[in-house]
């Protein structure tokens, strides 16, 4: 539960409730900057609801079980709000509501703006949960629905002590929608009757002793108090619904209170950020966890986030099956179901086609179906052919089979097949070759694959794109249909760089294609399969161009951001003209947040301007007199929440890697080293304190990475991409 003073405090602790009165287990706390302490006998109010269910009373034993998950995409998690309202007040606006699934969506996806308040000793653990709520779109019944529903009721308030769920069915309060397959929000009031000190501003029940499922499932929340964006109400008590003990000890020891290792031991709760050197129990004290009290609560760990990720494919898996955010009948794609699912081994480990590559995603716990298309994509082109590569489960023989939604109508015809393989081997891996039609719809669309076994009774020997079987795995991917084109634009030149006119280096990311140029070099150079880098959506950075022994010259670049082969005036990054030889000078440019993700071409050019061609701004295309042209390898990438910077503290080679890494670093400072994948979940961490490392990569999936070194206060960061382990 969460508990504030009347006065005001909005912060939170959450857990189990029971009817009984918590005015006798809870002792006054102060707002914040206040002296004093908060204490909350949730710990014990558990123990007493499972002692009512005849169960053993220890917690933290009688939390679920799970198993590791590893898996890429994003868990979308379906959420009704059931307003239930006295006064005109306390009938919340849609707004209000809005603005705190928005912060639970930065705050469970690691991309809270506040995450860069975390103190250095903690930024290594934090985890991103990989979550996303969304307001339901579809009700129980199938019809169309905002995810809000409104309940006037003749109760002045609710007493969390004694009408705990009173708000949760009729004729005072409003019944849960399936709990299975919603996250039930009761937004009311709770606090207006209290009678002042302490008062519980929201709770939630934790999954054991039977409640999930159950018609009480979910989370309630103050109307007032819980709703103010920043206390973090919603995001604390989400926490618990998916399992999350507090990150201190109830009982006021110094135990593992909450089964994890990279949350530190404490006795108390934590309330006040002031003082960053706070020890408990001889440790550091990790309050910016949002399992803890304190007012500048920022993080989830690592730990944290794959326990969460645990229970949401485990007892909470029936989320992740509803239909409740795919939109109402022909207006979203099926989302097939299974009763047996991955458990037997039918699973879809890889994925590869263009720029999608999820890799070695798949396990024995994996969800029945997943939706990448948020996060892995990759952009085709009419006419063109394609080979997708898929790896079978450790279950043999399945089918594996592919659609693309070329007509873009949310439904995977028999047309729209691109290919079917029955496997032979665990573990197996094939290809479906396959060329895009002609007259496929241009824009975004989906690609769906499917990996299950054919039961007796079940459609058979092809595979059916949205039928229940009763053992496998389905799988959606981002496609985005570009214009037909056979590429971009190639200018000529009719003397080229033969008087200087040349670029001699380009930087940008990780591109650093320096002192390539020359009166010989040639007039067009295709760099993209060399020199290529990732940039994130709605982050900045700088080009540098250096330019050839004319001046002056006009250098200029773009980026096809919307995959058409075609440079436009708004994908230009900038121009400057040069005034001496040799000169160097920067372009500064954001990405677009809307920015198609995937493969594209960034565009650089060094042109003199002469009489009668294009001028003052430099044409992407024109075959310029004197000059050259250099085409790069851009990929665009979601944000992970990870800093993806030219490291300016170490060297990393060989780099791609397979068994082994050596770090080089510029200090001999003590280091932290952390390879995090790009979903920004950390998978190995070592410590350092001489100039030279190695980094053993043995158990790490092939793949893109981040390396992070922390060292001297200072993060540095580069990719590393690995391949086969040799494991």
């Amino acid at each position: 539960m969460i508990y504030a003073t009347k006065a005001r405090s909005g912060i939170f602790a959450a857990m189990l409730r029971t009817s009984t009165l918590l005015a006798a287990v809870c002792a006054a706390a102060l707002a914040y900057g206040q002296a004093g302490t908060r204490d909350c006998a949730a710990h014990t109010i558990t123990e007493r609801y499972l002692a009512e269910q005849g169960l053993p009373t220890d917690v933290l034993s009688a939390l679920p079980h799970v198993e590791s998950v590893q898996r890429g995409g994003t868990y979308t998690v379906p959420v009704v709000v059931h307003v239930v309202y006295n006064t005109a007040a306390e009938n919340v606006s849609d707004a209000a509501i809005n603005a705190i699934i928005n912060e639970m969506n930065q705050d469970y996806s690691q991309s809270n703006p506040d995450l860069s308040g975390v103190r250095s000793q903690f930024t290594g653990v934090i985890g991103n949960v990989g979550f996303e709520f969304c307001l339901a779109q579809v009700d129980p019944s199938g019809n169309p629905t905002t995810g809000i529903t409104r309940t006037q009721t003749t109760e002045t308030w609710f007493d969390p002590d004694n009408e705990t769920n009173l708000m949760k069915s009729p004729p005072q309060g409003k019944s849960p929608w399936n709990p299975s397959q919603y996250l039930n929000i009761w937004v009311c009031d709770i606090t207006s009757g209290a009678p002042g000190g302490l008062i519980t501003v929201g709770y939630a029940y934790l999954p054991v002793g039977g409640v999930v499922g159950s018609n009480i499932d979910g989370l309630v929340i103050d109307y007032n108090y819980g709703l103010d964006v920043g206390d973090r109400t919603a995001t604390h008590e989400i926490g618990h619904y998916f399992g999350l003990n507090h990150t201190f000890d109830d009982n006021g020891g110094c135990g593992n209170a909450d089964g994890f290792t990279d949350t530190p031991n404490s006795d108390s709760p934590t309330f006040s950020c002031s003082n960053t050197n706070l020890m408990k129990c001889g440790v550091l004290t990790q309050y910016e966890n949002f399992m803890d009290y304190a007012n500048c609560s920022a993080m989830f760990t690592d730990q944290q986030a794959a326990y969460m990720a645990g229970i949401i494919t485990g007892v909470r898996a029936g989320l992740l099956t509803s239909p409740a955010c795919q939109g109402v009948g022909p207006t979203g794609y099926c989302t097939p179901t299974s009763v047996n699912g991955t458990s037997d081994g039918d699973f879809i480990n890889t994925v590869q086609l263009g720029s999608i590559n999820n890799a070695n995603t798949g396990g024995t716990s994996a969800p029945t179906y997943t939706n990448y298309s948020a996060s892995q994509s990759t952009t085709l082109s009419p006419g063109t052919q394609y080979t997708l590569t898929i790896q079978g489960g450790t279950y043999q023989p399945d089918h594996y089979a592919a659609w693309i939604d070329y007509d873009q109508d949310e439904t995977f015809e028999t047309a729209e097949k691109l290919g079917e393989f029955i496997t032979n081997a665990t573990n197996q891996t094939q290809t479906i070759t396959f060329t895009v039609p002609a007259n496929a719809t241009v824009g975004t669309t989906r690609m769906r694959v499917r990996g299950v076994y054919h039961n007796t009774g079940e459609p058979t020997p092809d595979t059916d794109p949205c039928f229940a079987y009763a053992y496998g795995e389905t799988e959606d991917y981002g496609i985005t249909i570009g214009q037909s084109s056979t590429g971009p634009c190639i200018p000529t030149s009719a003397n080229g760089t033969s008087d200087g006119d040349f670029i001699n280096r380009v930087a940008v990311g990780t591109i650093n294609n320096a002192n390539s140029g020359g009166d010989t070099a040639p007039t067009y150079t295709d760099f993209s399969a060399s020199h290529a880098t990732s940039l994130i959506r709605g982050s900045a950075y700088t080009l540098t161009v250096q330019g050839g022994d004319y001046q002056p010259d006009h250098y200029a670049a773009w980026i096809d951001y919307d995959q058409d082969d075609t440079f436009e005036t708004g994908e230009k990054l900038g121009e400057f003209v040069t005034s001496a030889v040799n000169q160097t000078q920067t372009i500064s440019f954001t990405v677009p947040v809307g920015a198609p993700l995937g493969s594209t071409t960034m565009r650089v050019r060094g042109v003199y301007h002469n009489t009668g061609e294009p001028t003052p701004d430099t044409d992407p295309c024109f075959d310029y007199a004197w000059g050259e042209t250099e085409d790069y390898g851009i990929t665009i990438t979601t944000s992970t929440g990870v800093d993806e910077l030219v490291a300016a503290g170490f060297s990393m080679f060989p780099n791609p890697a397979n068994e082994a890494v050596n770090l080089k670093f510029t200090s001999s400072a003590p280091a932290v080293v952390s390879i995090v994948d790009l979903q920004g979940r950390t998978v190995s961490t070592a410590r350092t304190n001489g100039a030279l490392h190695i980094l053993d990569l043995h158990g790490i999936a092939a793949g893109a990475y981040m390396v992070q070194v922390l060292q001297d206060g200072r993060v540095s960061t580069e990719r590393l991409q690995i391949g086969a382990s040799g494991n």
